[in-house]
């Protein structure tokens, strides 16, 4: 299994998709909720699905970059990828968050 970690997200290779997953028109696979910034694929070879709960999936078709403003660019290879993203634990609201970019 195959995994790649750019900044607050991470690709973990799944060996098929789940059932009942919507298309997206974008190949972004997180918005920068404080910056504006995304991290996205470079390239129209991707396509992202999104499940009910709004977790994201991504079928790399070919080789491609996966691109940030503030990270380097990384080669993501052909396959199959859950999209993970960063989660936080605040004590005094005892809960977990996602990270906000």
């Amino acid at each position: 299994m195959k995994i790649y970690r750019h900044g607050d997200v991470l690709l973990r290779q799944i060996d098929v998709l789940p059932e009942g997953l919507k298309k997206t028109n974008a190949t972004t696979v997180a918005l920068g909720e404080v910056t504006g910034h995304s991290h996205r694929f470079n390239s129209g070879l991707v396509t992202v699905f999104e499940d009910i709960k709004k977790q994201k999936y991504v079928a790399v078709e070919e080789e491609t970059t996966l691109i940030h403003e503030e990270h380097k660019p990384i080669q993501v290879m052909k396959g199959l990828f859950q999209v993970v993203m960063e989660k936080e634990y605040d004590v005094l609201a005892e809960a977990e968050r996602q990270v906000l970019d």
